[in-house]
């Protein structure tokens, strides 16, 4: 689909002199307080945002569990299971046995006089299995009501069943956290719309995307079209840029030193054009000079000279979370979904991004195959607020679907093309959730 504008057109007559159109604006608040500030102490264990993880869902699912259930059962630690065949129900974490994972061992293949395996980007097998555990111990899980193939380890889920005389958890139930509740829709009489783009790649050794960039440039500034074509674009209240500044998500050459610095003028120059004209957010991803772990923290100052002289520039974290005219916006640079997809047989980014919603949670396979931060207390990737707007960068493919909750919840699902592959934008209308692509070529 296109942006529905009117476009110019040569033979009508229209006026093709410039005029003085004013940007429109909306209420803007940066939510990612969560991912700014998360403890950064390195010492510590990964056991400790698992727990943190578990703690919150249990709280979480409580009155779900005691909704979908009534009081029937009670609700055990998996030490406390004592009787055998007794129905029961249980809340933890999913754990995914997975044969073709990669592991320490088989990176050190050549010391063990083992032979190599060939690379691989997808670590689904036939034999996985799935196992629920707590912060004591694990059981193993039968039942037709968990796909293994659709789930990841890292979920937290509450489970109806019971404990066989093998010692196996035969599941009768399950209860997902879903979606919570929803901020309705600030009521607008006039249209305002978000850019979302992602995978600028301006650190590329090839400019095959760069004329398209200009031409970006060139529209986002208001450079053509009519009189009434730039009012339709001055409508645009907000660009988010979601990671891939310097380099694609799927270019397994790292950035050297001498590449950042090349690059960094012409990433600074680019942020100052687009700050000079609209709002503007950018987003750092897993090849960007950053630290890897999740949530990254926002690019520093000293890369953009000329872009912090505008206070409509904003260097922001990864994940991020804002909210826009009343609407909450939550996404990444799209290292989450990308991840969920090589250890399941999920292969589109909006199935995965339900998957989500339906887990509460926006990346569970942190810290397990995803770097993270090993956070004490908390768990920053749960979904405490349902967006309005949930967006995963570095897509193959423009694509996008609304989503509708159990609980009347509306969330406009996105997954933002590579625009150094496919030359194309995303462009939200926040008066109604209605979304486009716009493609520069």
């Amino acid at each position: 689909m296109i942006f529905k504008v009117k476009a110019p057109s040569m033979d009508s007559g229209e006026d093709f002199n410039p005029v003085e159109i004013e940007r429109q604006s909306l209420d803007y608040k940066d939510c990612s307080k969560r991912f700014n500030e998360v403890s950064r102490d390195y010492s510590k264990q990964y056991a400790h945002i698992y727990s943190a993880r578990l703690n919150t869902f249990r709280n979480i699912l409580g009155p779900l569990i005691n909704k979908k259930w009534s009081n029937k059962y009670k609700i055990l630690k998996l030490c406390d299971l004592r009787e055998k065949g007794e129905p029961c129900v249980i809340i933890g974490t999913l754990f995914k046995l997975q044969e073709l994972k990669p592991s320490i061992l088989k990176e050190l293949s050549d010391q063990l006089e083992i032979i190599p395996q060939p690379a691989r980007t997808h670590f689904v097998h036939e034999t996985d299995t799935v196992v629920l555990e707590d912060e004591l111990q694990r059981i193993k899980l039968s039942g037709l009501c968990i796909n293994t193939d659709e789930i990841v380890t890292g979920v937290v889920v509450a489970i109806l069943g019971s404990e066989d005389e093998d010692g196996i958890f035969s599941i009768q139930d399950i209860c997902w956290s879903g979606c919570n509740l929803q901020k309705p829709l600030p009521e607008s009489t006039s249209d305002r719309f978000v850019v979302l783009m992602s995978g600028i790649n301006l650190a590329s050794k090839t400019a095959d995307h760069l004329f398209s960039l200009n031409l970006f440039l060139e529209w986002i500034s208001g450079f053509c079209g009519t009189s009434e074509y730039q009012e339709e674009i001055s409508k645009v209240v907000r660009v988010i840029i979601a990671g891939g500044v310097y380099a694609k998500h799927s270019n397994d050459i790292m950035l050297s030193e001498a590449d950042v610095i090349a690059a960094s003028e012409q990433v600074d120059s680019f942020c100052a054009a687009v700050s000079a004209t609209a709002p503007l957010d950018l987003m750092p991803g897993c090849k960007d000079p950053v630290g890897i772990m999740l949530p990254q923290k926002p690019f520093h100052y000293c890369l953009f000279p000329k872009a912090v002289e505008y206070k409509s520039f904003n260097r922001v974290s990864n994940p991020y979370e804002c909210d826009i005219g009343g609407l909450t916006c939550l996404g990444s640079s799209g290292e989450p979904v990308k991840d969920i997809m090589r250890y399941s047989k999920l292969d589109n980014e909006i199935e995965v991004m339900k998957k989500t919603l339906q887990w509460r949670h926006m990346a569970p396979t942190c810290p397990d195959t995803v770097p993270c931060i090993p956070c004490l207390d908390t768990d920053p990737f749960t979904m405490y607020n349902c967006p309005n707007i949930y967006f995963s960068g570095n897509a193959g493919e423009f694509s996008t679907e609304l989503y509708n909750g159990e609980g009347g919840q509306k969330v406009r699902l996105v997954a933002v093309p590579d625009f150094c592959e496919t030359k194309t934008i995303a462009l939200i209308n926040l008066a109604n959730l209605e979304c486009f692509s716009m493609t520069f070529c």
